[in-house]
């Protein structure tokens, strides 16, 4: 672009000298033809005077024509006619012209006043064209000012298109240009993130698969039915939730209307739950707008965590007050509750470590948050509706 930019300059650089150059040729040609039409037509009438000897009349007629006699000598000779008893020239020096009247044994010389009018019209030209020049400069960097940032972009986006994840762009310049930057570097964030994330994922779905195929075609080896249908059933677990995590970062969520009621009857519906009495449900209904189908995952994944780690049934849900808590009795977690939000981190051998991020991932997606606390030897996990 930049190249191109400064083909352009200099082609317009070239137009202009040569119009310039052009114009004033063709100018200073019809000033040159108008000024020997007139040096013609005054000597005409000067000549009279010239030949009378009459020099009062002579400076009279002088003033009249605004002509001025003058002793310069001219060597260059653009116009030449003789008459009786003497020959009219008309010379040029610089880019003033000279009238010569040659009458007998006298010689006398005159400039016109007039043509420094010209010259200064040509004057204030010229500095018109310089001034658009210089105009033309400004214009020139200005647009390498304007384009060297998109250069850089250009380069860096072809960078990390190559795999050069970690690039980045220096916040600077005009405000336009630093929109854009940072447009840039948060999309080479999101972007490498997204690559990270996904070859974690590939990694992941890879190591946490040896698992059940190899327990699966040793049950299916030992022809040990429950034990193969257990597997089984851990991989379908596992790709449906790998599934879910998918989904939730390319769909669009169709939200309704409903009761709480509702949502905890979805999320129930979507367990295996051997004893009822297992569950103590507290209901002070109220209404939810969300997506039902991704809400009722991400309370079934709350529900399924405390039926799987707790110490003592039942497990609570509490409904009431804009808010769903799901109670459990267990230890406090041991590390930091962002650490169980992160994908495929686990502390035991249960689980993907998927289940709290798939409902992290939900709650944001609808704009809510997942809380936790630990209270009196329980474990109490919280979505606020409100």
């Amino acid at each position: 672009m930049k190249k191109n930019i400064t083909i352009l300059f200099l082609v317009s650089l070239v137009l202009m000298l040569t119009l310039s150059f052009w114009i004033d040729k063709i100018n200073e040609a019809k000033n040159q033809k108008l000024i020997i039409s007139k040096y013609i037509s005054v000597a005409k009438e000067l000549i009279p005077s010239i030949a009378n000897s009459d020099k009062r009349v002579l400076l009279k007629k002088l003033k009249e024509l605004e002509l001025i006699l003058t002793d310069d000598e001219f060597e260059t000779q653009i116009y030449q006619k003789v008459f009786t008893f003497g020959k009219i020239f008309i010379f040029k020096k610089g880019k003033k012209y000279y009238l010569t009247i040659k009458y007998l044994n006298e010689k006398f010389s005159f400039y016109d006043k007039s043509q420094n009018i010209f010259h200064e019209e040509m004057l204030i030209t010229n500095f018109l064209l310089l001034f658009d020049i210089l105009i033309l400069f400004a214009i020139y960097f200005i647009t390498l000012k304007i384009v060297s940032p998109i250069k850089e972009l250009s380069v860096k986006m072809d960078r990390f298109s190559k795999g050069d994840y970690d690039i980045r762009m220096e916040i600077k310049g005009d405000e336009e240009i630093k929109v854009v930057k940072t447009s840039f570097n948060n999309m080479a964030k999101a972007l490498q993130r997204s690559i990270e994330d996904r070859e974690n994922l590939l990694k992941y779905i890879g190591h946490e698969l040896k698992t059940p195929l190899a327990k699966a075609e040793f049950a299916l080896e030992m022809k040990d039915l429950n034990l193969l249908q257990k597997n089984i059933k851990d991989i379908e677990i596992f790709v449906s939730e790998i599934l879910n995590m998918h989904l939730l970062t390319t769909q669009n969520l169709k939200k309704s209307k409903f009761k709480a009621q509702t949502l905890i009857a979805e999320a129930l519906g979507k367990l295996y739950i051997e004893d009822e009495k297992n569950i103590q449900i507290e209901l002070k209904d109220f209404f939810i707008e969300t997506d039902l189908h991704y809400m009722s995952i991400a309370l079934k994944n709350l529900i399924d965590n405390a039926l799987k780690y707790t110490k003592k049934l039942p497990i609570k849900i509490d409904a009431r007050d804009g808010k769903i808590e799901v109670v459990s009795y267990g230890e406090r977690l041991k590390k930091d509750f962002n650490f169980y939000i992160e994908p495929f981190k686990k502390e035991s051998s249960n689980g993907h470590g998927l289940g709290l991020s798939i409902v992290d991932l939900i709650l944001k997606k609808h704009g809510f948050s997942l809380f936790y606390r630990y209270d009196n030897e329980k474990n109490i996990f919280a979505i606020n509706f409100i």
